[in-house]
């Protein structure tokens, strides 16, 4: 007599694994950050943003490649390296950094044989992408090692911005109606932005009430609010870009979330954000030369 064959194990588990892969990934890396932003030693704090950042900047250089430019990646993975450091190393300014992204880039466009249709858009997203997440990464570095607070201003950052992108999640799912950006996103919704921006505020009150005092409650309710609509600004402005390229994610290494790039684009666009209104608000800066590398 033939048996039925029976569908495996791992088949059966796959459904679970595949609808959870968003809460499961956070379950995994979340102590892991935890760990890193407030424990670990500086330097394990500025390799993790550095290896993180380049693998961001990888995933936007393939936008312009899947375009069909020529991108040179390896040289704009090294000029990124370069302004990363210039946020650690004394010995390495930002604006060293800057200038070889203007001057290094585009003489790789002169001096190879790249198709001279190409030359201005192609160069133009590898200079772009190369300081977007260069600068924007360095401003996550300087956060946690330009004050004592460090390790709390990022946690605020981190928290406020993803669990705000979780509340507007769960909210526009069930919820929404009203689009905020069918051009660039169809699925965002204004309902969930309200939700993303309630959520940001209740988590910025209760990070100030728990383990965040230095932080003024009003403050903390209006650079909450702030940090949510800009993030879901540096959200935006990420998927603009991906529809241009024609990718739904910018990658596929973490499940659930997609690529580097899209866990990271609302904090990177956010970093320098708190960066300022800290130095201004809370160190007394009276100037706008505030990172200096």
């Amino acid at each position: 007599m033939t048996t039925e064959p029976q569908p495996s194990s791992a088949a059966g588990r796959a459904p679970f694994y595949s609808r959870y892969a968003r809460e499961m990934t956070a379950l995994i890396l979340g102590p892991i950050t935890i760990w890193i932003v407030g424990w670990s030693h500086p330097y394990v704090f500025n390799a993790a943003v550095a290896l993180v950042s380049l693998l961001a900047l990888y995933e936007f250089l393939a936008f312009g490649r899947r375009k069909g430019y020529e991108i040179p990646v390896v040289l704009c993975l090294l000029v990124a390296t370069v302004i990363l450091a210039a946020f650690v190393l004394d010995e390495l300014s930002v604006e060293i950094g800057m200038y070889l992204t203007l001057l290094v880039i585009p003489a790789s466009y002169v001096f190879g044989k790249k198709d001279l249709d190409e030359a201005l858009p192609g160069s133009a997203v590898a200079v772009m992408a190369t300081m977007y997440v260069g600068m924007l990464g360095g401003s996550l570095i300087r956060l946690r090692g330009d004050f004592p607070e460090g390790p709390d201003l990022v946690y605020f950052n981190l928290l406020v911005v993803w669990l705000g992108d979780a509340g507007a999640y769960y909210t526009g799912k069930k919820f929404g109606k009203h689009k905020l950006s069918p051009r660039i996103s169809p699925k965002k919704t204004i309902e969930g932005l309200a939700g993303g921006v309630a959520t940001s505020i209740i988590t910025a009150i209760v990070i100030q009430m728990t383990f965040f005092n230095e932080f003024p409650i009003v403050h903390a309710v209006i650079v909450g609010a702030i940090l949510s609509i800009a993030g879901v600004i540096g959200d935006l402005a990420e998927s603009m870009w991906k529809r241009s390229a024609a990718v739904k994610d910018s990658g596929t290494l973490i499940p659930g979330h997609g690529g580097f790039l899209d866990r990271l684009d609302s904090i990177l666009f956010t970093a320098p954000i708190l960066y300022i209104y800290w130095a201004f608000a809370r160190h007394g800066a009276t100037s706008l030369n505030i990172i200096t590398g």
